[in-house]
């Protein structure tokens, strides 16, 4: 099983979820030997309070994560598929073999290696319901997509919160469908990109791009797509991706002008033909 790690948002009645799901065991849940679902979750205020940055709370909850993953998968074989983050808690599960799991060992670890409460429980669950449930479903596949896009950019040197044209890339059944969906589209501040070719697809053979002046944070970006998609929705269509320029930072474009300084510089340094 190879990993496959995806990172999303979901919005409930109640409170807004950051899930981590390792989505490599979806073709092959439920494991038939690990039948119980294993529960960490760790009080944030608890942690936040004593952490003197939001950086050194980061650093040590990371550090946590790691340290729980590496002792649990060596002392009873423990599956790690998900992780939940609230404004309050932070919740890590497992699949385990049946009655593996010993809460006493937990106990020792923990006086160990960190030194907060943290809660545990363990129940049967051999269809795997819960991992389904951390599974996203359409729109949050999405999500996923532009969690691993934008991390993407940050990582290039990107300032992702520079505003610049982002365009979205949409594609219909019908023309009459794509016809009444650009008119709304309009109206929502979109401007219909029409000299911006893009491929159709046999199914959905009515493209349309359109473009809006927003930075790239995540939660612009998820904000965009979550009202294209359902606006597409009601009007036969699919939503199929969104894209823009790169805006650099001022220390990467320091840098790029610096290599490409030194370039030229070195160029004419070098005694070339005789």
């Amino acid at each position: 099983m190879a990993d496959e790690w995806g990172f999303y948002e979901r919005l409930t009645e109640s409170e807004q979820m950051r899930i981590l799901v390792n989505s490599g065991y979806k073709t092959e849940a439920p494991l038939t030997d690990y039948s119980e679902l294993l529960s960490v979750t760790l009080n944030l205020y608890m942690v936040r309070n004593t952490s003197k940055s939001k950086k050194a709370l980061i650093m040590q909850l990371e550090q946590y994560e790691s340290k729980l993953e590496k002792w649990a998968s060596s002392t009873f074989q423990a599956k790690y598929v998900g992780r939940i983050n609230t404004a309050t808690r932070l919740e890590f599960y497992y699949y385990t073999r049946k009655d593996a799991f010993s809460s006493e060992k937990f106990k020792q670890w923990m006086e160990a290696e960190w030194e907060f409460r943290a809660q545990n429980y363990v129940k049967e669950d051999a269809e795997w319901s819960f991992y389904h449930y951390l599974l996203p479903n359409g729109l949050e596949q999405l999500y996923v997509h532009n969690a691993h896009m934008i991390y993407a950019l940050i990582h290039k040197g990107d300032n992702i919160g520079q505003p610049r044209n982002v365009y979205h890339w949409l594609l219909f059944r019908e023309a009459k469908d794509r016809q009444e969906a650009q008119s709304v589209l309009q109206t929502m501040g979109y401007k219909i990109e029409k000299e911006r070719a893009t491929e159709a697809d046999a199914s959905y053979p009515f493209p349309l791009v359109i473009s809006r002046f927003d930075d790239v944070k995540l939660d612009t970006v998820n904000k965009r797509v979550r009202e294209l998609h359902g606006l597409i929705t009601d009007h036969n269509g699919r939503y199929d991706g969104w894209g823009s320029s790169m805006k650099l930072t001022n220390i990467k474009k320091f840098r790029t002008n610096f290599r490409k300084l030194l370039g030229a510089t070195l160029k004419r340094l070098s005694p070339g033909r005789r």
